[in-house]
């Protein structure tokens, strides 16, 4: 499938009225600061993009996801937000089933998609229990391509090869060390995930060493906060 063509398409959702479904809505600036990364719930600094995902909440607890710091959370459809980095992981469960892609609806095997998904309400970088959102590979690009001016110098293909602060396995344990992401071993497979991160027919080299950097100092953020987790738990914390 032509993958300019998915851009376009994922540009139009955007402007659209937002479906009444979990899905990835857009891409934006952070206006505030205040927000909560949903995988990672570190903060999204101000002006430095995001990802806009469309999300039931139940009523009760607020969600630092979303920006809110007191209160109760009324529940019903709400935007919560992602750093770009965190909000697309390759899908390594081999004994996954098929599952329909969110962009496209076509059905789409393990290990030959992508999943987006919210990290648990008591341990940061570790799957919740609501359902992840799966990308076919061509539709993963088209959302990242929607606004490349947004994400060119934040994500890439060496960023999304880079090492993460959090244990890199399907179910990954909040508090351990960190390694290289979920990654197709199959080569074929791989060269065609990490392509959904490529802007153009070429790397761009310059744009692809900030996308690392950035990825760095994001990863020890989240380490640092891994850590300051595992001391408030441990006794005496």
């Amino acid at each position: 499938r032509d993958r300019t063509s998915n851009a376009g398409a994922f540009a139009r959702m955007a402007a659209a009225t937002p479906p009444l479904k979990p899905t990835l809505t857009r891409v934006e600036l952070d206006p505030s600061g205040k927000a909560h990364c949903a995988w990672c719930d570190t903060a999204i600094e101000k002006d430095s993009p995001r990802v806009v995902r469309l999300f039931f909440h139940a009523p009760g607890s607020y969600s630092r996801n979303n920006g809110a710091s007191t209160g109760e959370n009324p529940g019903g459809w709400q935007e919560h937000f992602m750093h770009p980095q965190c909000t697309f992981q390759f899908d390594d469960n081999s004994k996954g089933k098929d599952a329909k892609c969110v962009g496209c609806g076509q059905d789409v095997k393990p290990r030959e998609r992508v999943l987006s998904r919210f990290g648990h309400k008591d341990a940061r970088c570790k799957p919740s229990s609501s359902a992840p959102l799966y990308y076919c590979f061509d539709c993963c690009a088209g959302f990242l391509r929607s606004d490349p001016a947004l994400l060119v110098g934040h994500v890439g293909v060496r960023q999304a090869e880079a090492d993460v602060a959090w244990r890199s396995r399907l179910f990954p344990v909040a508090g351990t060390r960190g390694g290289p992401p979920p990654l197709p071993r199959d080569l074929a497979v791989r060269q065609a995930f990490l392509s959904c991160f490529r802007f153009g027919d070429s790397e761009d080299a310059a744009a692809e060493a900030s996308a690392v950097a950035r990825h760095i100092e994001l990863q020890r953020t989240i380490a640092a906060a891994l850590t300051a987790d595992r001391k408030r738990k441990s006794p005496g914390g």
